[in-house]
């Protein structure tokens, strides 16, 4: 059961963020259990624009986990950039994916620039490329923890 708002909310605001998150936590009843510290009508009151009530970072830090990313994807948007999860299925999986990610990545690039050579993309181009862009982001993105952990096992050797 996800959670329903009943009180419309305003795109892009801090109380749609937390709503969306509640909703992939899977409702209030499962917020209330990783939350115990906290009333049920002060959980619903972070999500009424018409409340004051704003949750603690702490609280937001423990709903966010796979899946339930919606307040990272928020302030990731509000830094100027975007959140793009790493795959699940850890080490292999992005070993597995990395040359494929990057041989389609390639020609999806390509094909964009292609596509913007006439100064427009249509929104079928877009959508053509967008999601092999992000794959290719997430596969870079792990590559790149990966390197960085390795000179940091090196500094702290």
């Amino acid at each position: 059961m996800s959670f329903k708002p009943v009180v419309p909310r305003e795109p892009g605001t801090v109380k749609a963020a937390i709503a969306r998150l509640f909703s992939q936590v899977g409702g209030v009843k499962r917020v209330e259990v990783r939350l115990p510290h906290v009333r049920k009508t002060q959980l619903y009151g972070y999500t009424d624009p018409g409340d004051d009530a704003e949750i603690r970072f702490a609280d937001v830090a423990a709903l966010t986990q796979q899946n339930c990313d919606a307040a990272a994807e928020f302030l990731a948007h509000l830094a100027g950039g975007v959140f793009l999860p790493l795959p699940a299925g850890g080490d292999d999986e992005v070993s597995r994916l990395t040359g494929q990610v990057a041989r389609e990545s390639g020609e999806a690039i390509a094909a964009l620039l292609d596509a913007m050579s006439d100064g427009k993309i249509t929104p079928a181009e877009a959508r053509r490329v967008l999601g092999e862009i992000d794959d290719l982001m997430r596969v870079l993105a792990h590559l790149r923890g990966q390197v960085a952990s390795r000179l940091q096992d090196e500094v702290g050797a």
